[in-house]
């Protein structure tokens, strides 16, 4: 999402882990069946072209990276890199058999072993087999204190999980794959799976794991999905084609065509006038309105694993000063925020009260203690003055001489986004506070200024998989998932016993003492759990949401014109 995915691999990351259907979220659920029998599929043909109207263009294609560690990335990579599972649209664990000989499957319990084997027929689109190598080299990355070609230090979106595997081995063919940990690590699926999966190493170590994915050149690019990207325009459009060394179950189609379409306003315009099939906005009110007197096509609102929320930079001279935070969070309306904005095309939306779990996860709990329910004017400015800030003569307040006024940032061309911004601008000035408004292009605000710290506050969302550990890089130390440079020694102990328990209830309790934490420190303001849309034309069979952090193009093989 765009949105970032933390991952565990966040989605965003998503996601790391990087946090995303119909109310139907529940506890993760591991399954033996195959990317390929866990949904009803239709009869379908084979050839043509679906074009889908991307919100976003992608920043990069190493979506292990923090500045790749997005949406935009995962909707091109996620059938062009392999992963050893999938989160499928009911939010359960699948793995991959076309990648597979079996499912991965926990071998010895002290030290936690885990045992991979690949399938021998599986290859990168360039005749190299997939192999130990490319774990060996994925898990060397992001286990932490990686170097890259360069010698500058490894930029990896998390290194949850990872950073607790003592050694990852093969065997003389390279097709099993051996983990052991050094400390014991609940949520063991999310290693080398999707949306991040696996890196092809023999190109990775020649060209740059930081860099060397930035920009698209086929020899560099390489796929060990179903499909491949056979070109890329900048600005214009990315072509998904057949991946025609690939070992498994062929696409349908004869290509996915990504067209950029960055502005919200003109996307439904493109779906009516049949230049493109489908589009995944951020929803708005006037494009589900209008989406819905489109007779040739079908679409959905989901509630998933995504939630909005506002981050602060620590590195900010004022948001360093937890009661300035407290003030902020004391008086943003949320409810106003969310019924001025996603309540308005469902009603089921509302204020999100946890970063760990959102409202239809069984974990889920209020953890915020209602401090934030509602706005409270007067006492956001009574924290304000009793900091030492004096009311100026136009009504913003001052220390030491300096006016307290900040940037809101947010993705330039998001409508919804925008009137977000445009209504916490109102509601600070209410409190005596100066918001500048300062968006920019997503490509620059996820694949820079978030990465970069260049924002004071910014407005995003997370997309994450059904795995919790996937928030720990996000609010971890020093972690390059932390863009709000936020560090508290308690919360990053927290974690290291959250990732580590094996026990479901004890492991919620802790995730949920962290959030409580998180409060505290008052580190993000969530807004609420996130809506996803989906609109596709009707003559394609296959596609649906998949409000996770892989979203809807986790199955895109499948995709195709409607049988006769």
């Amino acid at each position: 999402m765009r949105d970032r995915r933390p991952h565990i691999w966040l989605l965003a990351t998503v996601i790391t882990l990087s946090l995303v259907a119909a109310a139907c979220g529940g506890k993760s659920k591991s399954s033996s069946g195959t990317t390929q029998t866990t949904v009803a599929q239709a009869k379908v043909k084979k050839g043509g072209t679906l074009t889908y109207a991307a919100d976003q263009e992608p920043t990069g294609f190493n979506n292990n990276t923090s500045k790749d560690n997005g949406t935009s990335v995962v909707n091109v990579m996620d059938r062009v890199w392999p992963g050893v599972f999938h989160v499928n649209p009911k939010f359960e664990i699948v793995v991959d058999k076309d990648l597979m000989v079996d499912e991965p499957k926990v071998v010895k319990e002290d030290p936690q072993t885990i045992e991979y084997h690949i399938n021998p027929k599986a290859v990168w689109s360039d005749g190299v087999p997939i192999n130990a190598d490319d774990f060996i080299y994925v898990w060397n990355m992001q286990k932490g204190g990686a170097k890259d070609i360069d010698g500058k230090n490894a930029d990896v979106a998390s290194t949850t999980g990872f950073e607790d595997i003592s050694s990852v081995t093969g065997s003389a063919d390279g097709k099993t794959v051996t983990a052991v940990f050094k400390n014991k690590f609940s949520d063991w699926k999310a290693l080398w799976s999707a949306p991040a999966g696996i890196v092809p190493s023999h190109i990775a170590k020649q060209k740059g794991w930081n860099d060397g994915f930035d920009k698209f050149d086929p020899a560099v690019i390489v796929s060990g999905g179903p499909y491949k990207i056979q070109s890329y325009n900048v600005g214009k459009d990315l072509t998904l084609v057949p991946n025609d060394k690939y070992w498994g179950t062929m696409p349908n189609l004869d290509s996915i065509v990504f067209r950029f379409i960055s502005d919200s306003s003109q996307q439904v315009p493109a779906l009516q006038n049949k230049e493109v099939d489908m589009i995944y906005p951020q929803p708005q009110l006037d494009a589900v309105q209008q989406v819905k007197a489109i007779t040739d096509v079908n679409s959905e609102i989901n509630f998933g694993l995504s939630f909005e929320h506002l981050d602060f930079n620590f590195k900010n001279e004022f948001l360093a000063d937890k009661t300035v935070r407290q003030a902020i969070a004391t008086g943003t309306d949320r409810p106003a925020i969310v019924q001025r904005t996603v309540a308005q095309f469902d009603p089921r939306a509302k204020i999100l009260n946890n970063r760990q779990y959102v409202t239809n996860q069984p974990e889920y709990k209020d953890t915020s203690g209602g401090k934030y329910d509602k706005a409270d004017v007067a006492a956001a400015k009574k924290l304000l003055e009793g900091d030492g800030y004096t009311l100026g003569a136009d009504g913003i307040y001052a220390k030491a001489g300096k006016k307290l006024q900040m940037r809101f940032s947010t993705t330039s061309g998001n409508k919804l986004r925008e009137d977000q911004g445009v209504l916490f601008q109102a509601q600070m000035k209410a409190i005596g506070i100066q918001i500048n408004i300062d968006n920019a292009p997503s490509k620059e605000f996820f694949g820079k200024r978030l990465p970069g710290g260049n924002f004071d506050i910014a407005d995003f969302a997370w997309v994450a998989t059904p795995f919790p550990s996937s928030n720990k890089a996000i609010y971890s130390t020093g972690s390059d998932s932390n863009y709000d440079n936020y560090g508290n020694p308690q919360v990053d102990s927290m974690y290291k016993q959250a990732v580590a328990e094996l026990d479901d209830s004890k492991r919620k309790d802790l995730y949920n003492q962290i959030d409580t934490t998180l409060w505290d420190d008052v580190v993000t303001i969530p807004l609420y759990q996130k809506p996803t849309f989906i609109a596709v034309r009707n003559t394609f069979a296959n596609v649906g949401d998949n409000a996770s952090s892989e979203g809807p193009f986790w199955n895109a093989e499948l995709w195709g014109l409607k049988a006769d």
